[in-house]
Formats: C-alpha cells, structure tokens, sequence
C-alpha cells in the first residue's frame, strides 16, 4: 500500500506543477481540448483536488483551502503571460473543481482503505 501511495503523492504533485505552467504559458502555447475553457479548468482541478485527497486523505479541509488559494493567487499572475486574461469566474471554477476532486478522492481513499492504512495503531509494548 505504500508504494500505492508514493506514486499517488508523486501524481499529486507533477499535477499541480503542469497545472501552474500551463496557467502561466502565453494563451497560444495553452493546450485546449475543444470543450469550454470553463469546463477545461473545472475538470483538471477535479483530478488535481481528488489525487491530493487520495494521496492525504486525513488532510481533506487542507487540500480544498490549499488549492483554492492557489487558484486564487495564481489567477493575477496570468497577467505576466501574453494574451491571457485572469477573471474572478476562472478560479471559481478552479476551486470548484478541487472542492469536488478532494470530496471525490476522498471517496475513493475510504472505499480502498487508503484512510485505514494511513492511520497506524502504536506497536504493543509488553
């Protein structure tokens, strides 16, 4: 379980780190989908929010507050790329997509046992 774990913990991660890149690119190196671009960013944020619940499941409250102020704080700074346009609308559909993700990975996390396994008992003493 384990090494379920660290290769979830690592998606986690390399998620939210393509996610920061691709926010920041110029709108032209942007990759699309053909779906509303509304749709697009609910639906990575849904996969980042539900690996980082799968990965830390006793850490739910966390993630969601953790990932929306990331979407809230990185939003301005596509005012650095050329052609991008933050708005208010974007990171609520960021942070909805984690609030749901998280409660998702959550979900997953409890019906595999991950939340058992996280919590170990202490060793007997005798």
């Amino acid at each position: 379980m384990d090494s379920i774990r660290l290769v979830i913990r690592s998606a986690a991660w390399l998620s939210i780190l393509i996610v920061l890149l691709v926010t920041l690119v110029p709108i032209g190196l942007r990759p699309t989908t053909g779906l509303s671009p509304n749709i697009e960013r609910f639906g990575v944020m849904l996969a980042v929010g539900a690996l980082f619940a799968t990965a830390y499941p006793r850490r739910i409250w966390l993630i969601v507050l953790t990932l929306s102020l990331a979407a809230a704080i990185v939003e301005p700074l596509q005012f650095l790329a050329a052609g991008r346009h933050p708005s208010f609308r974007d990171a609520a559909f960021k942070s909805l997509g984690a609030t749901i993700g998280a409660a998702a990975g959550y979900a997953v996390a409890s019906v595999t046992g991950l939340i058992a396994n996280a919590i170990r008992p202490a060793p007997e003493t005798t």
